[in-house]
């Protein structure tokens, strides 16, 4: 099996679809949430690739062996659709439509989700990530780290909340505004 270094957004909607197909082969309906750098490149085309397709998705165990069947056709990695991001999942995550297929219905998520979500996850070391917050902060209109904190503060508990996040978005902040 090759390794799937990145990919488009034109190579995630073909295996999407692809997915969909097993899916249906199957007679199985399933819902996806993309969030993380699949919405970056798709919803916002604020970057051209990403490594993977972070997502929660139902049912669960159905969707995963149609996911491997998907990568051993293509020839790519098993964890080209994975749900590693779930330990970042807020209970008041936003998520809206993008995709109807026949078998499977993408959604993703809310902007304001998106950006809480990265902040929370925060790699500062990873300059995508970066450029992501960078990006949904101007989209957003914030221009306060309050009004960041705040937005954070509406999906997931102060607790969670990293001291390193606090000096990224005010970093962040001074580089978009200045």
């Amino acid at each position: 099996m090759t390794e799937r270094a990145y990919m488009n957004s034109e190579e995630m909607l073909k295996y999407l679809e692809i997915l969909n197909t097993k899916m249906k082969e199957k007679n199985i309906f399933g819902e996806i949430s993309l969030v993380g750098g699949a919405v970056m490149c798709l919803c916002y085309k604020s970057r051209e690739v990403t490594k993977d397709i972070d997502a929660i998705f139902e049912p669960k165990t159905l969707i995963y062996d149609c996911i491997k069947q998907t990568a051993n056709d293509l020839e790519i990695s098993e964890d080209w659709l994975n749900d590693s991001v779930k330990g970042f999942l807020s209970e008041k995550a936003e998520f809206t439509e993008y995709l109807k297929l026949s078998n499977l219905t993408i959604n993703v998520a809310s902007p304001e989700y998106m950006l809480a979500m990265k902040c929370l996850s925060s790699r500062v070391d990873n300059q995508n990530e970066v450029a992501d917050i960078k990006y949904l902060i101007k989209l957003l209109e914030l221009k306060t780290y309050e009004e960041v904190e705040n937005l954070i503060l509406k999906y997931y508990p102060a607790d969670r909340f990293l001291v390193k996040t606090k000096y990224l978005i005010m970093e962040v902040l001074e580089d978009v505004y200045t």
